[in-house]
């Protein structure tokens, strides 16, 4: 049996504010200083195992995974404000809902939606581009979620919806998910939260987000079909009853959709931004590749295979700076993988972030190098963006298709420049998002002439 290290109680109490303030700060520096697992104490309240290790979180996630269910310090959270949609859904009920769900995101559904992103890329970083090229400089993290969020509303419900409706749900949705991880890092102030009223304020919040949705999904019944994820949605029956997801279950899973479906994308696309400035050489290679596959054409679906180097260059993106950089699960049974114990009940963090800096099964961890997704990894779980296992993210190929699209667009009607001297450093809420934003100097496109574009 392996002796596994335990943080004491009150070491990890008195660390919780710094956890809060820099959890992956200080999950790197315990896992460099007890190892690739170790025993903790989420806000000196709930035992847990922190683990790096890719064969540990493949039993969990994958080989034991139904031994292992989502962990209710942290999604009964979500549920409470964002309702029982995929995301926060468990057992019999999220698995007749994922059978439900899973056709909408197969590869003819994402075909059809390719020309949906296009236009909806192409408009608005032209927009974008035109309102920015002047400024001396301008943050591109909020402009990424504004365009992720866009691009996953038009999927979502691609008839018309107010600007004013998308914006106050933009602000909500936000506004939630940062309450929310409050409520999760700090459960020891879950009594002031209650007593302050912001647990109520928050809840009508959430209220009115869900009245937004409602209205768009009866003025979509009462209007002629769509070719969106909605109108899947709207369609889609029980193998077993014949029967669709009645109203609540139809907004509890469009929240999540937008929820799932844009902060992790547009983080991602910001953290590729961010070092493809500082790494010009490889946006020209992007460059070259786009005009080899392209030349001045949009990208269609078929295309997306071909951006190989595109897809690495995001691959590599998301294992230096994951949106999902942590997730758990807590052990119905008593259960041992590696001979380490875990006995039932223990919440298993998975270090996502952890893992994808591992220097046993990463070279040269801490830079830049898309190439390294040409080869075979060292561990199938030793890179999982989207999660592993049966509860591996439904939406990665969307995720993936629209990266691809954006970093066309973007290259080709963009270049930018990194601000100097800014620190720009990971801040872990729900998703990892660039604390503090990313300032650029927005430049327009060079033409690059066949004779001067680099060899991919």
């Amino acid at each position: 049996m392996a002796i596994i290290p335990t943080i004491p109680r009150w070491k990890t109490l008195l660390n919780s504010f710094r956890f809060l303030r820099s959890p992956i700060g200080l999950i790197m520096e315990n896992l460099h200083r007890y190892g690739h697992t170790y025993y903790f104490y989420l806000g000196g309240v709930h035992k847990g195992l922190m683990s790096a290790h890719p064969d540990l979180i493949r039993h969990v996630l994958q080989k034991n995974h139904r031994n292992y269910c989502k962990s209710p310090v942290h999604f009964d959270r979500l549920a409470q404000f964002l309702g029982r949609g995929l995301l926060t859904s468990e057992g019999e009920y999220w698995l007749r809902q994922r059978r439900l769900i899973q056709p909408g995101f197969h590869r003819q559904r994402l075909s059809g939606l390719a020309q949906t992103m296009n236009d909806e890329i192409k408009a608005f970083v032209d927009n974008w581009v035109a309102k920015n090229t002047a400024a001396p400089q301008v943050d591109i993290s909020p402009a990424m979620m504004e365009l992720a969020f866009r691009v996953v509303a038009r999927a979502l419900f691609s008839a018309y919806v107010p600007e004013s409706e998308l914006q106050r749900l933009s602000t909500l949705i936000t506004e939630l998910q940062t309450f929310i991880i409050r409520l999760i890092r700090q459960p020891y102030l879950v009594w002031w939260f209650g007593l302050s009223g912001q647990i109520q304020q928050h809840k009508e919040k959430s209220l009115a987000a869900r009245e937004i949705v409602t209205r768009i999904i009866r003025q979509r019944q009462n209007s002629a079909p769509c070719d969106d994820l909605l109108q899947m949605l709207l369609e889609s029956r029980y193998e077993d009853t014949g029967e669709a997801m009645n109203e609540q279950q139809l907004i509890d899973e469009c929240l999540i959709l937008f929820v799932a479906g844009h902060e992790t994308t547009a983080n991602a696309l910001a953290w590729i931004m961010y070092l493809l400035a500082k790494h010009p050489r490889h946006a020209a290679l992007l460059r070259a590749e786009h005009a080899a596959v392209l030349g001045v054409r949009q990208p269609s679906f078929e295309d997306l295979p071909r951006l190989q180097y595109t897809l690495q260059v995001i691959e590599e993106a998301m294992r230096l700076y994951p949106p999902a950089w942590i997730t758990d699960r807590v052990a119905i049974d008593d259960d041992e993988v590696a001979g380490i114990p875990i006995p039932a009940g223990t919440m298993v963090a998975i270090s996502i972030y952890g893992v994808h800096h591992s220097p046993v099964y990463w070279d040269a961890p801490e830079e830049f190098r898309p190439e390294r997704f040409a080869e075979t990894q060292k561990h199938p779980f030793a890179y999982l963006p989207f999660g592993g296992g049966p509860r591996i993210c439904i939406g990665n190929h969307f995720a993936l298709m629209e990266m691809q699209l954006a970093l066309v667009h973007l290259l080709r009607q963009m270049d930018w420049q990194l601000i100097p001297g800014q620190d720009v450093q990971p801040q872990a809420l729900i998703t990892l998002r660039p604390k503090n934003g990313v300032y650029m100097r927005i430049l327009p496109a060079v033409a690059l002439s066949e004779s001067k574009l680099p060899t991919i």
